[in-house]
């Protein structure tokens, strides 16, 4: 049995993802700690019964009062944005989800200054795909070109607004309608693409970092595509959804990411 100590784990956010953070680590014997979780007033009753032995905290304040050594953050930018300073000062590293806080260059400068001020971290997920190591490693070694695509189902991009570039009701095939930065995009698409955000990060960053937007009837979920180039090679990564409706939880690999790197903290092999 290994005898490092176990993380306490801070959950902010109980929406489906918090929900299922929370279920996975109650109580659990690997990984983390349950220790607290961020809530709404509305939503402290459900959180009790699902993690009847952590801390049920409708404020920051009673949340750092719980100790925790890493939070998990699945609520807003907005949440990320202002628990960020005050978490990152207690010494709690932050796995954040609403990475689209990044996309505000002041707000980008100011998570990085409190993350430089430590003593905690914050640790990027790879959110929905899966896997964005190649792109840190290949930084070392000349990465020159980072581009991504993201396809959605029309049904989706009519609840995203983007049928202020083009017209959804007559797209019949998969259909580019927009390329930017990955910056640009954010701002367009507040809320949501945070796996654009998270590409961004962990290669040429936001502003060198190329997004395209696929209008796709042929799909019932996303799919993303991440190209790049560097002296070790050219890289393609193309992760699909499930086939499920659009207003189903699409159980992707956001959450499992989140769990990936909660159980690397204290794993004795570590991938």
């Amino acid at each position: 049995m290994s005898t490092r100590p176990r993380d306490r784990l801070g959950i902010i956010g109980f929406g489906p993802i918090g929900r299922r953070l929370a279920a996975r680590f109650s109580g659990g014997s690997d990984g983390p700690r349950l220790a607290a979780l961020l809530v709404r007033e509305r939503q402290a009753a459900d959180a009790a019964a699902l993690a009847p032995d952590a801390a049920i905290c409708t404020d920051l304040a009673s949340f750092l009062k719980a100790r925790p050594t890493v939070a998990a953050e699945c609520a807003s930018a907005a949440t990320l944005v202002a628990a960020a300073p005050a978490l990152l000062s207690a010494g709690c590293d932050i796995l954040p989800l609403s990475l689209g806080a990044f996309a505000d260059r002041e707000t980008e400068r100011l998570l990085r200054q409190a993350a430089a001020r430590g003593p905690g971290r914050i640790e990027v997920p790879a959110g929905a795909l899966g896997s964005i190591g190649f792109l840190t490693a290949a930084r070392e070694n000349g990465l020159s070109r980072v581009a991504m695509r993201i396809g959605y189902p029309l049904e989706r991009w009519q609840a995203m607004g983007a049928d202020r570039y083009i017209d959804l009701e007559r797209v019949a095939v998969p259909t580019t309608f927009l390329e930017a930065s990955a910056r640009e995009i954010a701002a367009q698409f507040p809320g949501h693409l945070n796996v654009t955000i998270g590409v961004a990060l962990a290669g040429l960053g936001l502003d060198a970092t190329r997004v395209t937007l696929v209008a796709d009837p042929t799909i019932t979920q996303a799919w993303f595509e991440v190209e790049a180039d560097s002296a070790c090679g050219p890289v393609h990564l193309r992760v699909d959804g499930r086939d499920a409706p659009v207003h189903d939880d699409p159980l992707d690999h956001t959450t499992f990411s989140l769990m990936r790197l909660l159980l690397r903290r204290s794993a004795t092999i570590a991938t």
